[in-house]
């Protein structure tokens, strides 16, 4: 199939989740057993709109000053969350930042898909992270599952490890490339790091 027109029926089917997702939430308020459906009605929403963001072609960062604690705080509490979730934390190490220069959509789109990933794992605990590590900012998601290898649900695409990997390599400054790690945290669980410059 053409590109562009892959592009397009994709784009059309992320309208119509997106339509698909709002009357579940409607639903979900009234009768909570929706709140699964509705979970994975805005993960697939959420995949499409990856899909669209990597695939239309050469990424640019349009960066911004983003306080990192808020942002961070702003992505816990639009995590589209699955009946009896596991608690998101946010914790910023001492000396991040107030502020930093990303592209606050495209992270965003990134962290959604890395928490998601982590909710789909997680047993109880998800902690958000923000952190200096030379001239980086670290954006870290980590879950307290079994970890990278484990099966669970359906196979995996891996298009949220391309999407994010894609979003942080095009934030570029003083020679400098965000770039991201997955691995198995020494504590337990998978951790994603997203390292901005």
């Amino acid at each position: 199939m053409d590109d562009k027109l892959t592009a397009a029926v994709v784009h059309d089917m992320k309208n119509a989740l997106g339509v698909l997702e709002g009357q579940l939430a409607t639903l979900s308020h009234t009768y909570p057993e929706i709140g699964a459906p509705y979970a994975l009605c805005a993960s697939l929403r959420q995949k499409l709109i990856g899909f669209l963001t990597l695939y239309k072609g050469h990424m640019v960062a349009r960066v911004s000053d983003v306080c990192p604690e808020d942002f961070l705080l702003e992505a816990r509490d639009l995590a589209v969350l699955p009946q009896d979730p596991p608690s998101i934390e946010v914790e910023i190490s001492p000396g991040t930042p107030l502020i930093w220069f990303f592209d606050e959509r495209l992270i965003q789109l990134a962290l959604e898909a890395a928490i998601q990933n982590a909710l789909h794992f997680a047993k109880e605990r998800i902690v958000l992270k923000a952190r200096k590590e030379g001239d980086f900012l670290v954006f870290s998601v980590w879950d307290d599952g079994p970890g990278l290898g484990a099966e669970k649900g359906a196979l995996s695409t891996g298009l949220g490890t391309e999407l994010c990997r894609a979003i942080a390599a095009a934030h570029v400054r003083s020679g400098l490339k965000g770039h991201i790690t997955l691995e198995n945290a020494g504590e337990g669980g998978a951790l994603f790091e997203m390292w901005l410059p």
